[in-house]
């Protein structure tokens, strides 16, 4: 039987693989139909949500028990983290490499959907 700390983690490297991996279907869809623009587009903003998604999970998980305020500190804290981070790469792929904005949406949406179907999944 697993501990919730083994629980925990298998959720979290669940909820980051499965995004990752319909990200890398679109970006590979895209490249034959739309191209390697548009493919690196959703292929960056799908890893942004990916890791950030992370990064938010070890962040508001990684402390262990503590008190309501602290608890709820750090899971602010993480939500700011990864939309910092997926909002930084989105501006840096639209402005900086001048990636297709319809392509960078998509993997967000992609990744952000199949996040939430990896967290509802038991």
């Amino acid at each position: 039987m697993l501990n919730s700390v083994d629980a925990g983690r298998r959720l979290m490297l669940r909820a980051a693989v499965y995004p990752l991996a319909a990200v890398a279907v679109l970006a590979l869809v895209l490249l034959l139909l739309a191209g390697p623009k548009y493919a690196l587009g959703a292929l960056a903003s799908g890893i942004a949500v990916s890791a950030g998604g992370w990064v938010a999970a070890r962040m508001a998980l990684g402390g262990g028990v503590q008190a309501a305020g602290s608890a709820m500190s750090r899971l602010i804290l993480a939500v700011v983290a990864k939309w910092a981070l997926v909002f930084g790469v989105l501006a840096v792929g639209f402005v900086v490499f001048k990636l297709p904005a319809l392509a960078l949406l998509a993997g967000i949406a992609v990744g952000l959907m199949f996040q939430v179907l990896a967290l509802a999944r038991r």
